[in-house]
């Protein structure tokens, strides 16, 4: 018989779901017999990695090598547990854990599982959601779902009570806190709007227990219990066990032995309330937060629906009778609310399947839905989706969202971009994606890096690239290029996030391609004397106001002949002595096939700057050259004086400039300075 399950992966506790044989909903239990299996992993000496409550056993016995809370590290690239000369990534740990979970599952109910529906914080940004989908392939389920865990409990809610209206759930967990708002409308549900904190939890309110208990014992003794890590194991359990007891008793107390020291500790149920006060009032900010932004009040709620094991203190429950005006909703169960949910989004998701595949229904059970009305599900990002963009003002790099939060997925979003192209060249464009609210880079998580292939080159040198960003159903970023008038898709490739991102916070660097110039002078027997001594002034000045780090310069003397004085080079040593070199001689000929022949394979942005004081003969073949030029992207500035034939240069050039010598130096300083500043010299805005 197939089988599917729902698995609810926890920071504390995890656990799994199934469809029974009556349609219903069903925690599957773990080979312990218990409903609920701790997220905790050990590597014993021979290097088995076993988890579950025996994990959690041997960290309390003061085994070394064991590890929990990894969920919290889950998308961090830095996170690394190292034990028998191995690292494992929070990743590497939840697909222990999730092996664990599956094998469970397969013992009870029998036969082999493939497939799963898994939940995560409605927080979660794509790369822990990418992840969570990696360790549950490296498990061996292929994952028909990511639901956010507030959204799987809603799901519970919504099949098993009756009743429309707006809900708030509150889910508090051993380490995450979320909260979404959402409309409950003969059991479809629509998420309206969800936040959180992936690092706020239930371990947090054991952690003020422990802070506050050790400074007790350090001030009485001078000894510090968290130094030894057999003790800080002891103060974990007892801290979690004195909560525990504190909401249904009005005091409890813990024992630390260290030292040599034995002292008992009691905590009132207030002064633990006063303890945690700044951890209720972070839930507080980011419940009313996300209230305020689907449009609603308080009063404008049905019921609150609290979830998670941690909403069991007494001091939440009384901030909801305080906010709401009314009891919370009560009639699912909070530790299992959330994986109940996902089991039934996983048997939806297997029905969803079979249609796809043309079958009539699963082969397993079926999910039985009261009255036999349908389910569907609407639901929300947590994050808006941006890209990494360079201000208005050029001087720094912004957040640029693109799909807001709280817009109901999936939903894709288009934006057009241009890029230079370059004949023969590499054409790609590098997106990076960010998930944020704010403008600034440091308000955002950097989630992705993609890179776009297969552009091709344009006429004018500028392709138009129409990139869709989407949200998945799961939460998971897509991103896809097409360029405008090209009928296939571009090749996108995601690609890692550089270890270096520290020029996110720096001056963006110009987003121009790099220039390959030919400076390109007339030295024919009229330019003889002073008028070639100033063309040589000039073109020195052009390579002093050029910026030889993102830019090459040839030089070039043409006549009856082409000759090259030098091959491109960012040296300005060798650009000088080439254009002092420059020699009268001979007619004047048309240089421009020459240089259309070197530039047409060029990778950086090509320019030639020609300088020039009479007619050219072959004008016909100059001006059918040019026209290559300008449909190869390559940019043509002209400089005449004298004789010049002012229609011929403007005929064959971007852009034509007609001055006398004594303005030489200062023409060719000023065309250097905006080439410098455009990229091209269509963006030269040249007063002449």
């Amino acid at each position: 018989m197939e089988h599917f399950i729902g698995i609810d992966l926890g920071t504390t506790y995890s656990a799994v779901s199934t469809i029974d044989e009556y349609g219903k909903p069903v925690i599957v239990r773990n080979s312990d017999g218990e409903h609920l299996t701790p997220s905790v992993v050990y590597f014993a000496p021979d290097g088995r990695a076993i988890a579950g409550a025996e994990a959690k056993e041997m960290m309390l016995s003061g085994e070394d090598n064991v590890i929990m809370f990894f969920k919290r590290e889950m998308g961090n690239p830095e996170f690394r547990f190292s034990v028998h000369g191995k690292e494992y990534s929070a990743t590497d740990l939840s697909a222990i854990l999730l092996g664990k979970l599956r094998g469970d599952a397969q013992a009870a109910l029998g036969g082999s599982i493939t497939r799963a529906v898994i939940t995560v914080p409605a927080y979660f940004n794509d790369l822990q959601r990418n992840e969570t989908i990696r360790a549950a392939q490296m498990a061996g389920l292929e994952v028909m779902r990511i639901i956010n865990e507030p959204t799987a409990a809603a799901i519970n809610y919504g099949i098993t009570q009756q009743g429309n209206g707006r809900l708030l759930v509150y889910d508090l967990g051993g380490g995450t806190f979320d909260v979404t708002v959402l409309e409950v409308k003969d059991g479809d549900i629509t998420v309206l709007s969800t936040g959180g904190d992936h690092n706020l939890g239930g371990k947090d309110w054991d952690d003020c227990i422990i802070t506050y208990i050790t400074d007790l014992f350090e001030k009485e003794f001078g000894e510090n219990p968290n130094d030894d890590p057999l003790t800080y194991n002891d103060l974990v359990f007892n801290a979690e066990r004195l909560k525990k007891q504190l909401s249904s008793t009005r005091s409890a107390s813990m024992v630390v032995r260290y030292a040599g020291h034995r002292q008992k500790y009691e905590i009132t149920r207030e002064k633990f309330e006063e303890l945690t006060a700044n951890l209720m009032q972070s839930t507080r900010q980011k419940t009313e937060e996300v209230l305020g932004e689907a449009g609603l009040s308080w009063r404008d709620l049905s019921g609150v629906l609290l979830v998670g094991g941690s909403t069991k203190m007494p001091m939440v429950e009384n901030w909801v009778r305080q906010m709401s005006g009314r009891e919370p909703l009560r009639g699912i169960n909070v530790d299992e609310a959330v994986c109940l949910g996902a089991g039934i989004q996983a048997a939806l998701e297997a029905e969803r399947q079979s249609r796809r595949m043309g079958l009539p229904g699963t082969s397993g059970p079926r999910l039985s839905l009261p009255g036999g009305k349908s389910l569907n599900i609407k639901d929300v990002m947590s994050h808006s989706l941006g890209a990494i963009a360079v201000s208005k003002e050029g001087d720094r790099y912004v957040n640029s969202i693109i799909i807001r939060k709280n817009v109901t997925i999936p939903v894709t979003e288009q934006r057009p971009f241009k890029l230079r192209t370059r004949p023969g060249g590499n054409n790609e464009m590098e997106v990076y994606l960010t998930q944020g609210e704010g403008t600034e880079v440091t308000q955002c998580t950097v989630v992705g890096r993609y890179v776009l292939r297969g552009i091709n080159h344009t006429a004018d040198g500028e392709a138009i690239i129409n990139i869709e960003y989407a949200y998945d159903e799961n939460g998971v970023i897509n991103v896809t290029g097409r360029q405008q008038g090209m009928a296939p898709p571009l090749i996108v490739e995601k690609m890692p996030l550089p270890d270096d991102m520290s020029w996110l916070y720096g001056q963006p660097k110009a987003n121009k391609t790099g220039l390959n110039i030919m400076l390109v002078i007339d030295i024919s027997y009229s330019m003889e004397g002073y008028p070639l001594d100033k063309a040589k002034k000039a073109a020195l000045e052009f390579v002093k106001k050029t910026n030889l780090e993102t830019s090459t310069i040839s030089v070039i003397g043409f006549s009856d002949d082409v000759t090259e004085y030098c091959q491109p080079t960012r040296d300005k040593n060798i650009l000088e002595k080439a254009i002092k070199k420059l020699k009268e001689q001979g007619g004047t000929e048309s240089p421009l096939e020459f240089c259309y022949q070197r530039l047409i394979y060029s990778k950086d942005k090509p320019v030639i700057v020609v300088l020039t004081d009479g007619s050219w003969s072959g004008q016909k073949r100059a001006i059918a050259t040019s026209d290559l030029c300008r449909d190869a992207g390559i940019d043509i500035i002209a400089i005449g004086f004298g004789s010049a034939d002012k229609e011929f240069l403007r005929r064959i050039s971007t852009i034509s400039v007609m001055t006398d010598l004594d303005k030489l130096v200062d023409s060719f300083g000023t065309i250097a300075q905006e080439l410098a500043q455009t990229g091209s010299a269509s963006g030269i805005k040249f007063n002449r």
